[in-house]
């Protein structure tokens, strides 16, 4: 840690010159993604895209500065899905896709999804290879060919090996933000007020701590006067005052009221089989959440029973998909799940056992076969009861979400999506279900200027929810709502989750 420390005061005395106005674009860009999205954040990225080219060649829009803009485009879009230290977000933000369009691309997924992983994973390990020779161009600009040529014969090993050696200062970083969180976890624990305050200079701290080898690595490696008269300490102050502004900010976002609790497949834990009636009175009676999560598919004879999975085999010893069977076959099936044993049900048995627990529902119309042709018939048996009961249906196929809509504009509809380029603004969904693992500061900002509600599946760990829920999302859908309610129902620590929220928004 001592050699560590030496290394951010060599660094904090490089930073003069331009890189505080660096900086400070890109926090405010990310500033901006957050509030406003859109074209907004994509005209922030564009101008935080020029500024180490221009550093480079010394303000100069030449050849050298298009060469390195260009070597700086390709890396990023190759490296786009680790996260760009929360940038990607960022960029998500302004390239939004329309619901359908997105609906046209998830469907088709399985087509195209395994070739564009294969390149791009070709690429990906194709690129450690030219790793030095762009740090090289931000040294002495050449050209395309004398960069290609340099990657070419670079060992591809060495690489991965002078990688793995600079991985040692970021784990120094990540030592001193596991020392802020537990700090912070303590201080909040016994002052709530004081646990605010040291969240917020351990943000800044260590959003500094970060800028400075950032900064300091890149400065080292343009090698380029700055001709500055500031000296390096005032730099470095006005660099740490920019960091505790960006901090109140961040922290300024943090939600204390509690999320909706959802019941993932009607079940608590290991309480029953999924999707079954006996499992719905176990949770209910055990967890009182504000609704249950439910799947039901179309049969062969265009009925509705409950069941996640399209095959039959998972829970039972019947072959086939739900739809090679007509709803007399399937009705009562036997079912196994975690030691626990229960019954298939139809739609109407599962909403009769709602009814009586006087329990909502969240109905998820599976993405399977003729589903969304079958929604006017569907919102003819069954809109008026569900609207009643005020339950609400979501579905990952926004074709359900348009023809259910048009059928009954009254009944709350939903559109699930595992993507973060979803565009909330004209389409036919009264709420997003969104997927936890992927969810964004920017997504859910976008979906509340939209006043639309966000549900997040299906976060079943402690920190997970606690996470979620300081974000503001309105609803979790979870597999263990009990642990959750009492979650939600003790004394929670929001600060110290807010700052791990912030960690995790690098990734």
């Amino acid at each position: 840690m001592q050699r560590y420390w030496q290394i951010l005061m060599r660094g904090q005395r490089q930073l003069t010159g331009p890189w505080l106005g660096f900086v400070c674009l890109a926090l405010l860009v990310k500033v901006v993604g957050v509030a406003f999205g859109g074209w907004s954040a994509l005209v922030g990225l564009g101008l935080l895209s020029l500024c180490l080219p221009l550093i480079v060649t010394r303000w100069r829009f030449n050849r050298s500065f298009w060469l390195i803009w260009s070597l700086q485009l390709v890396l990023g879009l190759i490296w786009l899905p680790f996260g760009w230290g929360g940038y990607t977000a960022t960029l998500q933000a302004g390239l939004t896709l329309s619901a359908p369009l997105q609906n046209a691309i998830f469907t088709t997924r399985y087509q195209w999804g395994p070739t564009v992983g294969v390149i791009w994973g070709l690429l990906w390990l194709s690129s450690f290879k030219w790793l030095p020779s762009i740090w090289q161009q931000f040294k002495q600009p050449t050209s395309w060919c004398r960069w290609w040529l340099a990657g070419w014969h670079q060992s591809f090993w060495q690489v991965v090996w002078q990688l793995i050696k600079l991985l040692r200062w970021l784990g120094c970083w990540v030592v001193s933000a596991l020392i802020g969180v537990g700090l912070t976890f303590g201080i909040e624990r016994l002052n709530p007020m004081a646990g605010q305050l040291t969240s917020w200079l351990v943000l800044a701290g260590l959003l500094w701590e970060l800028l400075v080898l950032l900064l300091a690595g890149l400065a080292t490696a343009i090698q380029r006067p700055t001709n500055s008269k500031r000296p390096a300490w005032l730099v470095s102050g006005l660099l740490l005052l920019v960091s505790l502004v960006f901090a109140g900010w961040w922290l300024s976002g943090t939600v204390t009221t509690a999320p909706a609790i959802i019941a993932h497949r009607g079940v608590d834990g290991h309480n029953g089989v999924q999707n079954t009636t006996s499992a719905l009175r176990r949770t209910v009676k055990a967890t009182h959440p504000a609704a249950v999560e439910m799947d039901i598919q179309p049969t062969l004879d265009k009925h509705w029973v409950v069941m996640h999975d399209p095959t039959l085999s998972h829970l039972s010893q019947r072959r086939g998909s739900v739809r090679d069977y007509r709803i007399q076959q399937l009705i009562g099936l036997p079912l196994w799940e975690n030691g626990e044993r229960g019954q298939l049900s139809t739609f109407k048995q599962y909403l009769r056992a709602a009814r009586q627990l006087h329990q909502p529902l969240l109905v998820e119309i599976k993405a399977v076969g003729p589903a969304a042709d079958l929604m006017a018939p569907f919102g003819h048996a069954y809109a008026r009861q569900l609207r009643r009961a005020g339950s609400q249906v979501h579905s990952l196929d926004y074709a359900v979400v348009v023809r259910l809509k048009q059928h009954d504009p009254q009944l709350r509809v939903g559109y699930i999506t595992p993507f973060n380029l979803t565009s909330f603004g004209a389409n036919a969904a009264d709420f997003y279900s969104l997927q936890a693992l992927t969810l964004t500061r920017e997504q859910l900002a976008a979906a509340t200027r939209q006043h639309k509600p966000v549900y997040v599946w299906t976060p079943d760990g402690k920190l997970a929810q606690q996470r979620l829920a300081v974000l503001g999302v309105d609803g979790i859908i979870t597999n263990q709502p009990g642990q959750l309610r009492r979650l939600m129902t003790r004394t929670r620590q929001v600060y110290t989750v807010q700052l791990i929220n912030w960690l995790f928004n690098l990734l």
